[in-house]
């Protein structure tokens, strides 16, 4: 169970952060290229995160 948590926690972490970097493209017209690889670590550090928590 808590490894499902884990990694649904990973994941809703990474659309949301997608969703922020459509949301700045659409809306600013340009892309902030060095939020790109923070979205796609940040996620990670998240889940480990929590997963230490409970842990």
């Amino acid at each position: 169970m808590l490894n499902v948590l884990t990694a649904l926690i990973g994941l809703a972490t990474l659309a949301a952060g997608i969703a922020w970097l459509v949301y700045t493209w659409v809306v600013h017209l340009e892309v902030p290229y060095f939020a790109i690889p923070l979205v796609l670590t940040v996620p990670v550090i998240v889940a480990a995160a929590f997963r230490n928590y409970w842990d």
